[in-house]
């Protein structure tokens, strides 16, 4: 290796061949001291063989280069090792082996900082591994980081307790600590005084733990330390569920104490649940009781939730610097290269500046306004931030790091270049980076009007007297891989930089995440629970096994695989009681398990006898059965090929519907299912090619609790059917109830009882039980039989003859939940949408957040069932079908903020009318009920197969809440020119703080003009109001001199509109009936709203830019009909605000038509109106 001549003005050589990358920082130098290896250099070499001495030059030009980077790489890495002592084990606790935020606190440590020092010295360590003799120093160094891992992991164990409530209830106060005092290790600021909640730094120690542990280091000691990391596990498999402060503490950016899902949390979570996963804690000397294990349906909830979450950090915060260290180093959390890559331009176009990245947009912190005594802020606080947060020189460091891992040289040079002048020096030489540069008091209004114009500071934190730790970490980290003196390969020994199909195999007995083959086979076992259901399916060329046909393998349920995992981490002294009861989802009971000496396979949580009354719909156990194929196909990870085992019982063949499961089973024989790769056979041949997960933690179990009951055979006394037409179906059963339940609610107990005697109606008992279950409680004796067991009955008996109406009406007073409603939930609202509970009329409960499931139960029938006791569970299913909808087809929600539970089923109810159908939605089945809600969504798709009057599509349309793409972005734009903003009824949206606190992509702005819109009393209402903000819009769009300058009475407007159509003669009794107005074209409706946008420019108190010329222009228009639509149009459009969402494409003209109402608007609504009257 030779040197080259290099920049002149530059210190640092340039290398021709095998050149290392140069360094960020200017690195003294140093006179190399000969070692055993430099003396090849120095002296001379006596040969033995030769029995002669030589020089240098006689030595390999190879040989020479090798030895002499050795020398040099020795040198540089003993430079790294006094810069380490120095900045970073010289802060780290004696005690605790933690490191504070900065090197000026002595009291409290900083977990964050902590696992980042860690992990710069674990990089120094691995770089040391390289060196022969070494001086001690690799071992010197990874105690330190084995001492720092080691004293979280203390602190931690001390707060068990919170980490056992968290996993029931993942509130604030049952958070595990984030900072911790720096000596003792104890607690040092409450849940009061600082925001614990964050998810991402248990995953970030996850994470590190399993890299440290691969490298050799040996962190965890005892069994009582593995069932504390197992439980850590427990903790953040709910991420995706659980609002909470993010990575800068502050949770809703406006900083006022609330929390949300951040995308960066889950990413890590993610992260590092596949990380974990069949890790062995001991490392190689470990046993089976050392090693952890990851659901993987939690595992792909997290994955889902954070891919649906992106290019988003939350609600509140559009894009975050965060979000690169949950999809680069160190999680890499995605390898979708199309959310990477939007993702990270994202942030590079909002937040990169010139000498930093902004944490986020309007982020307060380090900036001269921010009041440092207040922790929380004060409304409209934030907007006073925009274009003058601090930025922070850390974060081009992770963008080198992120080249480096991407071989982006380009990237790389790019960052380096913007980093090496904010890198100043001690007196040592040693580099120092500050934490974040600032903009001073008399540049504010500069760096506001110009953004990246002004001059900045330098933050005290991060000086030579005071480190910013964190930053100073990261340096070493970059500046070891800069030189080469580590390989990405070293300090990501699992490899998470690279898709999980890349990655090295790993031959254990634990199931891994290896990705997903491009010909992904899922393996389907039919078990029938007959020989005669055997046969009968036989006749059709259908295989299946019985229970005793698959032995040894025994059939398991997934709660019976749920009580044997409640053993997984239990630990009495800590007070840690195993995994929590939740419930094994589609991939967990896709696994074949060795248990304690057993092989078992369990059926998926669909076949599930459960106390819901969703299983006794076969239609939709036929859709579950393709969707949960098709859902293992799309997100199976593990190695080895799926198994689902599909359960076949002789109720399923007394259905009416059990045609179509033979159909289903015939198709999945052809080998395809919807697109999905099957493979139908028996379990002993499929078992080779199984994903199998061993669970060697019960092998040292004293007691497994419950003893599990494998599915049992049926003994048929009778000869098997030979065909269908050979079954007796279920018969369809329906009646007539002559009585009401406001009938019977007057009578006594003594007539209910005497009437129950001879009622035969499923309906009229129901009536009856519903009512003493109100007066007397569940425990009242009717007939000697308690009122609750007589539900019980009387559902069982609902559920055999499928009335679906007292079925659902018996659910309910019984208080029964849908299984697994949780994570649609979640899903609903990681899309960018919120829910509604509650009955139309009465006040609803909006949710924003995710809810336990007792939370739910708590809603549902605390305020639902009392205003209506069939829609408590009727609504739970629209949540669950909602939920899977907008998984696989989100297109059906678009431009739906808000899913009102209680309107969603009027839009169904209308629907149905249209459609002809007069059995209330309460008596369909669930299949039904999914499907109604299917074609609702999708009308506009299938509007050619139904006539539909405009009324009747604003009515549906209004219900669901649906508006135009745009409806926001205008609503901001009126608001801009309007000072006294907008009114509907009682609900009134400022112009400010509206604009001045929020942005227009902001989901919170989206929810106030949701909100706004809901106070229309009725849906026809709404979408008319809807059509007329977009009318006013596109007007002052046109006319950037005009404005309002009083509040824009929308309902007002509509009136008035509506009076303008009556007096053209329109149909209608009093003005206050918007019938016939309802009842005309969107086209129409436009020119009469229209006119009264105009109307009241000319007529009512106005702003303009130039007030001359305005009141000139309008008096010329009020003199002509037709100069009034020339001249509102004659000025240039200015553009809308822009938003996250893509801008509408620009709408056709119409033909001009003299038939519009008051023939004076026919050229202005060619230029605003689409063919179908949309604006």
């Amino acid at each position: 290796m030779t040197l080259a001549s290099g920049d002149p003005d530059s210190t640092e050589p340039t290398f021709r061949t095998g050149r290392r990358p140069s360094a960020i920082c200017t690195i003294p130098t140093m006179k190399v001291t000969p070692t055993p290896t430099a003396a090849y250099l120095s002296g001379v070499v006596h040969s033995r063989r030769m029995g002669r001495t030589f020089s240098i030059g006689d030595m390999d030009p190879d040989t020479f280069s090798r030895i002499k980077n050795y020398d040099e790489t020795v040198g540089r890495l003993d430079h790294y090792y006094g810069v380490v002592k120095r900045q970073l084990i010289a802060n780290q606790s004696f005690m605790t082996g933690q490191f504070p935020e900065s090197s000026a606190e002595r009291v409290v440590s900083d977990v964050r900082t902590s696992l980042y020092c860690a992990f710069s010295i674990w990089c120094l360590h691995q770089a040391y591994k390289r060196i022969d003799d070494d001086r001690g120093k690799t071992f010197e160094l990874g105690q330190s980081v084995v001492k720092c891992m080691r004293g979280i992991l203390r602190s931690w164990m001390k707060q068990a307790d919170k980490v056992e409530r968290f996993k029931a209830n993942q509130t604030t106060h049952n958070a595990l600590h984030s900072k911790f005092h720096l000596v003792t290790g104890d607690e040092v600021l409450t849940c009061e005084q600082y925001n614990h909640l964050q998810i991402d730094v248990v995953s970030l120690y996850l994470l590190f733990l399993v890299q440290m542990t691969a490298s050799g280091l040996q962190i965890v000691f005892t069994i009582d330390e593995v069932n504390l990391v197992q439980n850590l596990v427990y903790y953040v498999e709910r991420a995706y569920r659980t609002p909470d402060f993010g990575m800068w503490q502050r949770g809703s950016k406006y900083n006022n104490g609330s929390s949300e899902l951040h995308a960066s949390s889950i990413g890590l979570a993610k992260s590092a649940l596949e990380a974990v996963n069949g890790c062995n804690l001991f490392g190689d000397h470990g046993s089976s009781q050392s090693v952890v294990y990851v659901d993987i349906d939690a595992h792909n909830r997290n994955r889902t939730i954070f891919e649906t979450l992106l290019p988003r950090e939350s609600s509140s915060t559009s894009s975050d610097m965060a979000l690169m260290m949950a999809i680069s180093f160190p999680a890499f959390g995605t390898h979708d290269q199309l959310l990477y890559s939007k993702t990270k331009s994202k942030i590079v176009q909002k937040l990169r500046g010139r000498h930093g990245f902004k944490r986020f947009a309007r982020d307060g912190f380090g900036t001269v306004l921010e009041d440092s005594s207040e922790r929380f802020y004060k409304d409209s606080t934030v907007q006073k931030f925009e274009r003058i947060e601090s930025e922070w020189p850390l974060f081009y460091m992770y963008m080198i790091i992120d080249g480096v891992f991407r071989s982006d040289k380009k990237q790389v040079d790019e960052y380096k270049q913007l980093l090496r002048p904010l890198i100043h020096y001690d007196r040592r030489t040693d580099p120092t980076l500050p934490q974040y540069y600032f903009v001073p008091s008399e540049h504010l209004s500069g760096e506001r009007a110009e953004p990246g114009s002004q001059p900045r500071f330098a933050s005290a934190v991060g000086g030579p007297g005071d480190l910013f730790l964190w930053g100073q970490a990261m340096l070493v980290v970059t500046e070891l891989l800069l030189e080469e003196l580590v390989h990405i390969n070293e300090i990501d020994l699992i490899r998470r930089y690279l898709p999980s199909y890349n990655r090295p195999r790993r031959t254990t007995r634990y199931s891994a995440f290896q990705g997903t083959a491009s010909d992904l086979v899922v393996q389907v076992v039919l078990v029938a629970e007959s020989r005669r259901l055997q046969a009968m399916l036989a006749t059709y060329g259908i295989q299946s096994q019985t229970p005793k046909e698959v032995e040894p393998v025994q059939i398991w349920s997934q709660k019976q695989l749920v009580q044997v995992y409640r053993n997984l981490g239990v630990n009495w002294k800590l007070g840690l009681e195993g995994r929590p009861p939740r419930p094994i989802g589609a991939l967990g009971t896709s696994k074949v398990y060795r248990i304690s000496g057993q092989t078992v396979l369990c059926y998926p949580l669909i076949f599930d006898s459960t106390d819901f009354y969703l299983n006794h719909d076969m239609a939709l156990l036929i859709d579950d059965i393709k969707s949960e194929i098709q859902f293992v196909g799309r997100y199976w990870r593990l190695s080895g090929r799926p198994t689902c085992c599909l359960i076949m019982k002789e109720t399923h063949m007394r259905d009416t519907n059990f045609r179509k499961m033979v159909d289903l089973l015939a198709m999945l024989k052809t080998g395809s299912c919807e697109g999905v790769k099957v493979r139908v056979g028996r379990l002993q041949n499929l078992m080779s090619s199984s994903c199998t997960e061993h669970l060697d933690f019960m092998d040292a179990a004293e007691d497994w609790g419950v003893e599990p009951e494998p599915f049992r055979e049926l003994a048929n006394k009778t000869v098997g059917y030979q065909s269908l037409t050979d079954i007796p179906t279920a018969t369809i059963y329906n009646e007539t109830e002559p009585l009401t339940i406001q009938e019977l609610q007057h009578k006594s107990d003594h007539e209910l009882q005497h009437i129950w005697r001879g009622i035969s109606t499923l309906r009229g008992r129901s009536y009856i039980l519903k009512l003493l279950l109100d007066r007397h409680g569940p425990d009242y004796q009717l007939e000697g039989v308690t009122v609750h067991q007589r539900l019980v009955q009387l559902n069982s008996e609902a559920g055999t003859l499928r009335c679906w109406s007292v079925l659902r009406f018996c659910s309910s007073l019984l208080g029964r939940v849908v299984d697994s409603i949780s994570p649609y939930l979640t899903a609903i609202l990681v899309s960018g949408k919120q829910f509604a509970i509650g009955v139309i009329g009465q006040p609803e409960v909006v949710i924003d957040k995710p809810l336990t499931p007792a939370e739910i139960e708590s809603l549902f029938f605390g305020s639902v069932r009392p205003l209506d006791v069939i829609q408590a569970v009727l609504q739970q299913e629209l949540v669950l079908c909602s939920g899977r909808l907008i998984l696989t087809r989100p297109d059906l929600f678009a431009g739906i903020l808000t899913i009102r539970i209680g309107w969603f089923l009027q839009a169904m109810e209308l629907y149905s009318r249209i459609e002809g159908r007069e059995q209330p939605i309460a008596e369909m089945a669930p299949s039904e009920v999914r499907a109604l809600l299917y074609n609702v969504l999708s009308l506009d798709s299938n509007s050619c197969n139904i006539s539909i009057t405009p009324r009747q599509q604003r009515q549906i349309d209004g219900c669901l809440g649906r508006s135009p793409r745009n409806l926001h972005s205008s609503v901001w734009f009126i608001l801009g020119r309007t000072a006294g903003g907008l009114t509907i009824g009682q609900r009134h949206l400022p112009q400010s703080p509206t604009i001045t606190d929020m942005t227009v992509g902001e989901l919170r702005f989206a929810i106030l003009v949701n909100d706004m819109l809901a106070q229309c009393p009725q849906p026809e209402l709404r979408q008319i109001v809807v059509q007329l903000i977009a009318l006013i819009a596109t007007i002052l769009e046109r006319n950037p001199e005009l404005s309002f300058r009083g509040c824009i009475e929308l309902s007002q407007m509509v009136d008035e509109a509506h009076r303008l159509y009556l007096k053209d003669g329109g149909e209608g009794g009093t003005t206050s009936e918007l019938d016939g107005f309802f009842q005309l074209p969107p086209s129409a409706t436009a020119g009469y709203l229209a006119r009264t946008v105009v109307h009241h420019l000319l007529t009512r108190p106005m702003t303009a830019l130039d007030d001359i010329d305005a009141t000139a222009a309008l008096e010329s228009a009020a003199a002509s009909p037709q100069l009034t639509v020339e001249t509102i149009l004659s000025y240039p459009p200015p553009s809308l605000p822009s938003s996250d969402s893509p801008e509408p494409p620009e709408l056709p003209a119409t033909q001009s038509s003299s038939s519009w109402p008051g023939g004076i608007l026919t050229e202005f609504l060619g230029t605003v109106l689409s063919e179908d009257g949309t604006t």
